[in-house]
């Protein structure tokens, strides 16, 4: 955000984070196949003239059978965001979306990026989830 913008109050950050959340149920439970996003952060939700969430970039969605737990696939995905199982198993399901809504959750509360290389100056953690 520009420094001349406000920050975002309360009630906004609240409809961005029930938007949002209502986009990953409708691609887990209402979509057949289920989608798996496998890149959910704050950049891939869009937001409209009222602050409307969209999850948007499905570049590196994977379509998931209903009778399917997981699919297995290189390892993608934006670092800060990325489920600590998906990394070492290969294995994604709605789960690793669940953990990346969690880490944008923390960013739209904290204000704070996932992933920081700045931190390091202040002899901070570089990683949103372990500040």
């Amino acid at each position: 955000r520009p420094p001349s913008q406000p920050p975002l109050d309360w009630p906004t950050r609240r409809r961005i984070a029930l938007g949002s959340s209502r986009g990953l149920s409708y691609l887990h439970d209402h979509c057949d196949p289920k989608i798996i996003h496998r890149d959910v952060k704050a950049a891939n939700i869009l937001l409209d003239e009222e602050f409307e969430a969209v999850v948007g970039d499905f570049g590196l969605a994977k379509l998931m059978d209903y009778k399917d737990t997981h699919v297995t696939t290189a390892v993608r995905g934006t670092i800060g965001h990325i489920a600590p199982e998906y990394l070492s198993t290969g294995k994604s399901s709605e789960k690793t979306d669940v953990f990346g809504y969690g880490i944008m959750l923390l960013e739209l509360i904290t204000g704070q990026r996932a992933f920081d290389l700045a931190r390091l100056a202040n002899d901070d953690d570089v990683m949103l989830l372990d500040w």
